[in-house]
């Protein structure tokens, strides 16, 4: 048995590993129920502090620690390529996850591990019930001695999802296999407190209809940005939202289950890797997600990993939506003026549908598509525009993340016979797309619920491999 580490304890309880030192060491003020998360983490793992370091901690909390050497080791620690000591297995239980039943031959190739080490690994999942044995997939099969296939125990385990949009939220509950047991969906309340105490009551209905299965964790994706800890959305500016403690509000749902809150994008991106099969280590494993709803957010996919940035920015990463593409061009509800969103969101189909000198807003988005089926051509050239202005933003993503593929979700894809050709035409004559020949291409519809519902089990199953390590 391995000993657990510092950062053992953050990733169970959701924070980075300076909090956890801050926690130990009371080198920083810290929210309560952040603390009590920790000291439950710290208890379940079984940590032990080190004295020296913890001397070494305080000498630095009076004035010894650099910044600059303090924000390099955060970042270090939230880096892509940096693996914790339970990666391996909480890699291993996603992958068989999306590709269950598995067998063992299988997950060591997606691994690049020794056969040895999955079994090392999955002993200690089968002995305590979270795996079960049972046939391979037919075409794994070979001749000589069938394979024996690995899957997820349902156990009366259920998960539950929030998809809090700018017009709709919904709320789902499914099994760790994926199958839906209730859903729910509501217009988004213009107030947070009315909109969280609605979310409430809607997990606690849908999970008192399925009594049999209790309810591990909630995963909540929003359209903002969210703190570090993932406790908390720091601004949501079509909402009008600000520091709006999501996890602590949906306690009043007597789940009894943790909350983890993402931003929509990033929710969607990490739904659309497991969708498309694209484990961590596999191939084609780094692609940006563009999310285009009412405004557009940017989800990053590296190694077959979400990026969520480092712990000195602040957990900030993908917020391309408010990038300027357009000098001194139209006030977005952010603040600033000519940002993506205001050229490419729903809303600016509308906007050039109408036309530049209508005092009005014009056809709603799903009308100027319907228009564009129905062959009238300014509702056409209205979303072709829109592609146009999707494909100079994609071209900018592509320049500062250098990934070979985007893949674009959203309400978006409603119109996506018109808007995909002049995207693509865009982005060929932009830099990027000349030179990297990035491939785009339409995502699937459920990133939103599904996305949040895909928090959950990540989240779970993150926590499912620290306890199984420590024990």
């Amino acid at each position: 048995m391995s000993v657990p580490t510092l950062r053992d304890v953050a990733e169970l309880a959701g924070v980075s590993v300076a909090t956890v030192s801050h926690v130990i060491n009371n080198t920083r003020r810290t929210a309560p129920e952040t603390r009590a998360r920790v000291q439950r983490a710290i208890k379940e793992v079984g940590f032990t502090p080190n004295p020296a370091g913890r001397m070494l901690a305080l000498q630095r909390s009076r004035g010894a620690r650099s910044p600059v050497a303090a924000g390099r080791r955060d970042a270090d620690a939230e880096r892509p390529g940096a693996q914790p000591g339970s990666a391996t297995a909480c890699t291993l239980l996603r992958i068989l996850r999306a590709a269950q039943p598995i067998s063992r031959a299988e997950l060591a190739r997606r691994l690049r591990v020794q056969r040895s080490t999955v079994t090392d690994l999955v002993k200690p999942l089968l002995a305590s019930g979270v795996l079960a044995e049972g046939p391979a997939p037919a075409e794994a099969a070979a001749t000589g001695r069938p394979p024996v296939g690995l899957r997820l125990r349902e156990q009366g385990r259920a998960f539950a999802g929030v998809h809090i949009g700018v017009e709709a939220t919904r709320v789902r509950v499914a099994t760790l296999c994926g199958r839906v047991l209730g859903e729910a969906s509501f217009e988004t309340p213009p107030r947070a407190r009315d909109a969280l105490k609605a979310i409430a009551g809607a997990l606690g209905r849908l999970a008192a209809s399925s009594p049999q299965h209790r309810v591990r964790l909630v995963g909540v994706s929003v359209p903002g940005p969210t703190c570090v800890e993932r406790r908390t959305l720091l601004y949501a500016p079509h909402l009008g939202w600000e520091n709006v403690r999501v996890a602590e509000a949906l306690s009043a749902a007597k789940l009894d289950a943790p909350v983890v809150v993402e931003n929509d994008a990033t929710a969607a991106a990490a739904f659309e890797a497991c969708r498309m099969g694209r484990w961590p280590g596999g191939a084609g494993d780094d692609f940006a997600f563009v999310l285009v709803d009412v405004g557009i957010g940017v989800g990053v996919v590296l190694g077959g990993e979400v990026y969520r940035g480092s712990a000195v920015a602040g957990g900030l990463a993908g917020e391309f939506g408010h990038m300027t593409i357009v000098a001194n061009g139209k006030p977005c509800v952010c603040g600033g003026r000519g940002c993506w969103e205001s050229y490419a969101g729903l809303a600016a189909a509308s906007d050039i549908y109408a036309g530049a000198r209508c005092a009005t807003r014009g056809a709603h988005f799903d009308e100027v598509v319907a228009r564009a089926a129905a062959g009238e051509r300014r509702a056409r050239a209205s979303l072709a525009k829109v592609g146009e202005y999707l494909g100079i933003g994609i071209g900018n993503v592509v320049s500062a993340l250098g990934v070979p593929r985007v893949v674009v979700g959203g309400p978006v894809l409603r119109a996506w016979e018109f808007i995909a050709d002049p995207l693509r035409d865009t982005l060929r004559r932009t830099m990027a797309g000349r030179l990297s020949h990035a491939a785009v291409e339409a995502g699937g519809d459920e990133g939103g619920i599904g996305g949040a519902v895909e928090i959950a089990f990540g989240e779970y199953l993150k926590r499912l491999a620290l306890a199984q390590r420590a024990h």
